[in-house]
């Protein structure tokens, strides 16, 4: 397949990952910095898109057999994404449910998976809650975004914990120097975004500042209580660079805040509002070296994440306020080895520490986590292949051994298929092991590891112009972990579900009949084996249509998606079913001058009302109007 029009479809060609500038022994090391900093640009490749994601060295998407999609920060401009739910909403694969707007609780769903089933990384460290084991991503900025890779499928072998369904990762924006852009939005619900950002040079490096801060009124999330708008007010900052030290040593660090406060309902009048802070910081050190004809780069990062939030109710006593942070310190070493155009060695280690500070008393808020693996990746002629090991051991929990093995095959210049296998495993959290026993729940010490096994086919080509991707799997998890009520609504964690997932995915892309086109499909099963039942709040159909196009000086997008029924549970209802729906979103930006930009979005043009998990409030038709400078 000749062309990547999007970045979207996992596209081919005789080119290989060597055919980026590494031949200078000087521009190795560089390189690799700038790729796991998603810093490539023009002088440092081809046409080629680069995942780091897929085997965490620079590789051309061409070259993964790992399904990965990029999305680049200039399609986030363009559709004038709102929140990272705006962003994913198309992926092939991916579904979303959410428990109201921004700043409320959101799942994300990679290929039926459980939402902490997939690894959410920021620059290469995890982000999760050690508590819970999903991701606040709602508080994550778009506008501080550089690109985002979804890696659809198992990486356990190559990621550690966690990434069973798939893993994500976001990558903070950067700016060249002497780059600067500020901006200002309004919209419904009284919607306020301020932005700016600058870059700037120091030697053979640069460093670059960005900012955002959003607030609006919100609208009502919860059907059955409360009546009230609930908002939300977040504020980001964002700092991002690299320095050449010698030609052999280079540096790059990265350190963003997100702070965030959001108002939400409760049913038993509680606590309803809530606080929250994440910050992550990373420093890496990359060295290149060549050993006999072998081309090496030595990577060292040190880094942390810290989850802060505070659940209160201004009109409550403070002893009913409760707080949860995780604070996991991360080391890592990898090594790339180029040891001929066509072959690759990858080896690495990892080591983070997960430190839990909560109101709640549990047993154990502390733990260390150790993961090796070694990975190749061949690509000669007509034929790709990968192998990768990962031996994971979780203190006081057990020790996991992952693999990933794949081959493709060229069929034609355009045309390719390949088979993966890969194997992938979730470690229990500290609520599941040690939540503190009260009257109706405790944790469970002796829960193992939910683990998987799928197998994978893959088929891409291009046919008339038109780009296409195939994508048909099948997942097996076992000893999946289940918070289940007895009759007497005690909830104990236990390792009893087992679930079979199969589904596959087409994504089409054509440039033509007046603008680019691109049409995704999405079928996914997910049945638990015991009832039969499908896993909730998960559509098994889903279809997304984007065109874009440029009317005189204006950028046009369309976007529409149709999402299947779904179920859904209530404690006292049962199993609810929840309808299908239909979203059409539209944006526009106009260049006043070379430099100044106007932009509006219209989000739920239909004002369609819809549910993506029960008793939840969606938001109705929004339109948004921006300006925008950038130098």
């Amino acid at each position: 397949m000749k062309n990547n029009k999007l970045n979207r479809v996992n596209t081919f060609s005789k080119r290989t990952v060597s055919k980026l500038s590494v031949s200078k022994k000087s521009a190795l090391g560089f390189i690799v910095a700038a790729s796991l900093s998603a810093t490539v640009n023009a002088s440092q490749t081809t046409d080629e898109t680069i995942t780091v994601t897929a085997t965490r060295a620079p590789l051309s998407i061409e070259n993964a057999l790992a399904t990965v999609q990029v999305i680049t920060q200039a399609e986030i401009a363009r559709i004038q994404a709102k929140s990272v739910s705006d962003i994913l909403a198309t992926v092939a694969g991916l579904d979303i449910s959410s428990q109201g707007g921004r700043g409320q609780n959101v799942s994300l769903f990679v290929r039926g998976a459980n939402s902490n089933h997939t690894l959410v990384l920021v620059d290469g460290v995890r982000v999760s809650s050690a508590s819970l084991g999903s991701t606040n991503t709602q508080i994550i900025a778009p506008e501080l975004i550089e690109r985002i890779e979804i890696l659809k499928g198992p990486r356990a072998a190559i990621w550690g914990s966690d990434a069973i369904g798939g893993v994500i990762q976001i990558f903070t924006r950067q700016l060249q120097g002497n780059e600067y852009f500020a901006g200002a939005t309004v919209g419904a619900d009284d919607y306020l975004q301020l932005k700016a950002g600058a870059g700037f040079t120091h030697g053979d490096g640069y460093t670059s500042v960005t900012v955002n801060h959003e607030e609006s009124e919100g609208f009502d999330v919860l059907q059955s209580a409360e009546e009230d708008n609930d908002g939300y007010d977040n504020n980001s900052v964002a700092i991002k660079g690299q320095q050449r030290i010698t030609e052999q040593f280079s540096m790059d660090w990265m350190a963003r805040v997100d702070h965030g406060e959001a108002e939400y309902d409760n049913a038993y009048g509680g606590n309803n509002e809530t606080e929250t802070r994440n910050h992550v910081w990373l420093v890496r050190a990359t060295y290149d070296q060549i050993i006999g004809h072998v081309q090496n780069s030595t990577i060292f990062s040190v880094g942390q994440n810290r989850d802060y939030a505070l659940n209160f109710n201004t009109e409550l006593d403070e002893s009913s306020w409760t707080t949860f942070e995780t604070k996991r310190d991360q080391f890592s070493v990898l090594n790339h080895s180029q040891v001929f155009p066509h072959l690759q060695f990858n080896l690495g280690a990892d080591y983070y520490q997960e430190r839990l500070d909560t109101t709640t008393s549990f047993a154990q808020d502390e733990r260390d986590v150790l993961g090796v693996f070694a990975h190749a990746l061949y690509n000669k002629s007509k034929v790709i292949a990968e192998a990768a090991v990962r031996y994971d051991n979780v203190e006081n929990v057990d020790s996991e051994t992952s693999y990933n093995l794949g081959a493709g095959y060229q069929l034609t210049d355009d045309t390719r298929i390949a088979l993966n296998f890969g194997t992938a495993f979730k470690a229990p959290t500290f609520n599941d092991l040690y939540y503190p026993e009260s009257a109706f729940a405790s944790g469970n010490p002796d829960l193992v590891a939910e683990t998987s096994d799928t197998i994978e086919l893959v088929a891409e080509t291009s046919v008339s112009g038109i780009d296409i991707a195939f994508n048909a799997y099948k997942t097996d998890i076992e000893n999946l972990i289940s918070w289940e009520s007895d009759e007497n609504f005690f909830s104990k964690p236990e390792n009893v579900d087992n679930v079979e997932i199969k589904g596959a995915d087409f994504i089409a892309i054509y440039q033509g009949f007046g603008g680019q086109h691109q049409i995704s499909l999405t079928y996914v099963d997910t049945e638990d084996k015991a009832t039969g039942k499908q896993l909730i709040r998960r559509a098994k159909e889903q279809v997304s249509y984007q065109f874009d196009t440029q009317i005189g000086d204006v950028d046009f997008y369309l976007e529409y998606q149709f999402k299947g029924s779904r179920m859904d549970s209530d404690w006292i209802l049962g199993d609810i079913k929840l309808d299908s729906y239909h979203l059409i979103n539209l944006s526009a930006s106009y260049p006043i001058t070379d430099k100044l930009n106007i932009n509006a979005r219209i989000s739920n043009a239909l004002d369609e009302e819809y549910n993506t998990a029960y008793n939840y409030n969606t938001q109705g038709r929004a339109a948004y109007f921006g300006i925008s400078y950038s130098l």
